[in-house]
């Protein structure tokens, strides 16, 4: 089955290197509880995929895969109705995710050799010698299969520390403040 894969240059290498391995599949916003899985569209375009408001532009690169149509890869649609909570549901729902029901998790690894293309979403141009052409101060390193787990774990506690960070910055916010703080977000 042909899906695709969105991304920045600052991933590819690692990709290249090892495959599409990781992602973060929340199962309950409130518990901080998850899979890891690769996420995956039938959609070309990035557009209502959840990719804004990360530190590195999710939407540069799109990934051609070739994936297995076997039991690892699930339908997010189906797979979501006994695997997340109402409130998460909703909450993804409502952050950009209006593409979802074009959405797929594959839990399991896509070999580097899976990725069949790879197109710039500036140029729409495909990308020959992917991988090779981020400087490497800017690469964030791949993630081997064999660790999905510990990244999984080390970006839970991230998520948690960055939220931790914001309700202490709240809380050394005049009252006044912090109301319209919250009200802008």
């Amino acid at each position: 089955m042909q899906l695709f894969h969105f991304t920045s240059a600052a991933h590819l290498h690692g990709i290249r290197q090892h495959g599409l391995t990781v992602g973060d599949v929340v199962t309950d916003l409130q518990s901080f509880r998850g899979k890891v899985g690769v996420w995956l569209t039938s959609s070309e375009i990035a557009d209502g995929h959840g990719l804004r408001g990360s530190g590195v532009d999710k939407t540069e690169y799109r990934l051609r895969v070739d994936v297995p149509d076997n039991q690892l890869l699930w339908k997010w649609t189906e797979w979501a109705k006994s695997h997340i909570s109402p409130e998460t549901k909703l909450a993804l729902d409502a952050a950009d995710g209006f593409n979802s029901d074009k959405f797929f998790i594959y839990f399991g690894w896509l070999a580097p050799d899976r990725i069949v293309e790879v197109v710039s979403m500036k140029t729409g141009e495909a990308v020959a010698d992917w991988g090779h052409e981020t400087p490497d101060s800017a690469l964030v390193p791949g993630v081997p299969y064999t660790k999905r787990r510990a990244w999984h774990r080390k970006t839970m506690l991230n998520v948690r520390k960055a939220l931790a960070a914001m309700a202490a910055e709240q809380s050394r916010l005049p009252h006044w403040a912090a109301e319209q703080s919250g009200a802008r977000h």
